[in-house]
């Protein structure tokens, strides 16, 4: 058994070593071409009953916010049928890596912009809380979108 094991591991030795000239010669594989995407991070929400014109006036200062901070407005889609009250849609404007990042540059200028709305961060604070008080459950999801084949070429 011993045997056997040596003999393998020596073809898998051999087997890589066929490798190493490619390396050394500093070859490298063409990097894989990205796909044609935009992704977007999508919020479900389920409020709890009787707080619409409360929640209304918010998502109003946060299309303020949107607009004064020089950014994409988030698509909100009102659902009527299903679990959740609201479908919003936000733009992941540097892609899927994105998911990795700390803060975006869009999203300093849109938080600075609403502090400065509603008279600094702890005011930001206050109404984002009470906003989610508002908020019975919610679900996050990521997914995307391409152009049509034809489109593409």
């Amino acid at each position: 058994m011993r045997k056997l094991l040596l003999t393998a591991a020596a073809i898998g030795l051999a087997a890589t070593m066929g490798a190493a000239p490619a390396i050394a010669d500093d070859h490298a594989e063409a990097k894989p071409e990205m796909r044609d995407q935009t992704w977007y991070r999508v919020n479900l929400i389920k409020f709890h009953p009787g707080n619409g014109e409360r929640i209304g006036e918010i998502i109003e200062m946060f299309d303020a916010a949107d607009k004064a901070a020089g950014v994409d407005s988030p698509i909100v889609m009102h659902m009527n049928t299903g679990a959740w009250d609201m479908a919003v849609f936000f733009k992941m404007q540097h892609g899927i890596q994105q998911m990795g990042w700390r803060s975006t540059p869009e999203g300093d200028k849109w938080d600075a912009a609403f502090n400065e709305m509603v008279g600094g961060e702890d005011e930001a604070r206050k109404i984002f809380a009470e906003f989610q008080s508002f908020v019975a459950a919610e679900e996050n999801q990521i997914g995307h979108i391409h152009p049509d084949e034809d489109e593409e070429g």
